[in-house]
């Protein structure tokens, strides 16, 4: 995304008083070679909370300072298995020692800096999360352990999580911006098959009160997700 489009959202985001910016959605945000300018502007610009989720690979040194000089406000770090073996199995080619490192080091440059940043652990698959904690214990601010879902195309039998279909919070609360600027259903939309509009010609406003995007809504309240194709396999709803 090229800096104009990118400061256009986040001036709108402003202006409506966004408490949340995420800088990913299931790409790696360190790829990001502007990504400390991004996070720098939106602090610059109000926004309360400016937060990544990454796997920790690219989390060296020069990007850690980088981050926290710019006011990154919240780091997850993916880090699913309780052992070397489990979580280089799960995560190849990652390697657990590296990613252990980084993360080590990123609290020390935090502490260090006295930034108030927030670094936590998110993990799902993992065979003992104790043994995972211990990993990092006393050292990050958190961890949390997610439901594993099917992310939508799957086909995860229904019937084994519940009769009753729940409208899914995702399409009242957040906002999802791919990089080409378009606006997709959710997060795990991260292919764009629902496009609900595009922020190049569009602004939020405009696209968040669209039509398509009240439609989306009335068939969640009323279940109908099976009308949506990204969300008529989707287990999220019926947790």
């Amino acid at each position: 995304m090229d800096d104009a489009l990118y400061e256009k959202i986040i001036d709108e985001c402003s202006k409506y008083n966004c408490g949340n910016v995420h800088l990913h959605n299931f790409g790696e945000p360190l790829l990001d070679k502007n990504l400390a300018k991004r996070v720098r502007y939106a602090k610059q610009k109000g926004i309360k909370r400016v937060a990544i989720f990454s796997n920790g690979s690219l989390l060296t040194a020069d990007k850690a300072n980088e981050l926290v000089d710019a006011g990154l406000d919240r780091i997850k770090v993916s880090f699913d298995g309780a052992t070397q073996e489990e979580f280089e199995r799960i995560r190849p080619p990652l390697k657990f020692d590296i990613i252990i490192e980084n993360i080590k080091e990123l609290v020390r440059i935090r502490n260090l800096k006295k930034s108030q940043l927030k670094i936590k652990v998110a993990c799902c698959s993992t065979s003992d999360k104790s043994e995972t904690i211990r990993s990092l214990e006393n050292c990050v601010d958190g961890f949390s352990f997610g439901k594993i879902h099917n992310w939508t195309d799957t086909g995860m039998d229904h019937a084994e999580k519940s009769a009753i279909r729940k409208p899914c919070s995702r399409v009242w609360r957040t906002f999802t911006v791919l990089s080409s600027g378009k606006a997709a259903l959710c997060c795990l939309d991260y292919e764009g098959q629902v496009i609900l509009g595009d922020l190049n010609t569009a602004s939020i406003s405009e696209i968040w009160n669209d039509e398509s995007y009240r439609k989306i809504r009335l068939l969640h309240k009323t279940a109908q997700q099976d009308q949506i194709v990204i969300c008529k396999s989707c287990t999220k709803s019926f947790w």
